[in-house]
């Protein structure tokens, strides 16, 4: 088990050599931002908890991914797999439990640990693809699979929408409207073979015009019900709505745009801060999008004529 860890840590370290990261200052620096990032954002509104709670639980699972699990129980016995298991989830838990606590979010630090714990229990088969019909099936592929497997998040979704509407609580029901779209965002994760973007007729422009109207319009489908929901509830403040969906929107440009600045590889360290700050100031994604867009264009030159 000792092996095991030792060899995730160096994985990790040539991660970050090959992104221009000495792992020293990953390990201090890291920390130390995602604690004053948690406390920004709890400092703007309490209901961040939620979004930081949500963060947490979609990392534990993606631990629970059956492929890496089915090798994990292939390479070690029942209980070390179970103890490796443990671990991973508590590295991956303990730091949302920590400053939930901090800032005295007992309840759902307690939520949080007992989730980060029952996901290294539940069946592996929990987060595969559910094969199920969705609206996305005649655009592939990006929302179509990604809703398949996404779906208890968008679960969560749903149930924090209905106790904000219940108890009248608009900052609750409005941050749930932005969820579907934090979660879309996720499936642009990976980049595709490229086979799949050579089949395309288009030029690099055509292919990434293509690319980001398709993912908006994809995207305000899956909000719809979310945003119906608010707007029938709260019709006074449509504008709050409005500007909200617009800016999960733009979230979503800038992933889709970041993902092709750097095809065929995954996002790299640097670009990934730079998300990180349009992210946590809008008005920074006024100049990031248009230099990942550029970029983009550029990368997919070499693949499309």
């Amino acid at each position: 088990m000792k092996h095991y860890f030792l060899l995730q840590r160096t994985i990790l370290e040539r991660h970050l050599h090959a992104n221009g990261v000495r792992p020293w200052v990953a390990y201090v620096f890291g920390p130390v931002l995602f604690i004053g990032l948690c406390l920004f954002l709890l400092e703007r509104t309490d209901y961040a908890a939620y979004a930081i709670a949500l963060f947490g639980v979609s990392l534990a699972a993606r631990l629970s991914e059956i492929t890496r699990n089915d090798f994990l129980r292939i390479q070690f016995t029942p209980q070390e797999y179970q103890r490796i298991r443990l671990w991973e989830n508590a590295v991956f838990t303990l730091p949302f439990v920590l400053v939930l606590l901090l800032k005295d979010f007992w309840a759902l630090a307690l939520v949080q640990g007992l989730v980060g714990g029952a996901l290294v229990f539940l069946p592996i088969n929990a987060f595969q693809a559910r094969a199920f019909p969705t609206p996305f099936s005649q655009r592939p592929w990006e929302f179509a699979t990604g809703f398949r497997k996404s779906w208890p998040l968008l679960l969560v979704a749903a149930f924090l929408l209905t106790m904000g509407l219940q108890v009248g609580n608009f900052e609750l029901s409005v941050f749930s409207t932005s969820i579907p779209g934090l979660v879309a965002m996720s499936y642009y994760g990976k980049p595709e073979p490229g086979f799949y973007v050579r089949v395309h007729a288009f030029t690099p422009r055509g292919f990434l015009h293509r690319k980001l109207m398709l993912g908006c319009s994809q995207l305000l489908l899956l909000s719809l019900p979310f945003l119906a929901a608010v707007l029938f509830f709260f019709p006074e403040r449509w504008m709050i709505v409005f500007l909200a969906h617009l800016l999960i929107q733009l979230y979503l440009t800038l992933m889709i745009t970041a993902k092709y600045a750097n095809y065929p590889e995954e996002v790299d360290l640097q670009h990934s801060f730079l998300m990180g700050a349009g992210m946590i100031l809008p008005p920074l994604l006024l100049g990031v999008i248009p230099f990942f867009y550029r970029r983009a264009l550029g990368r997919l030159l070499l693949v499309l004529p």
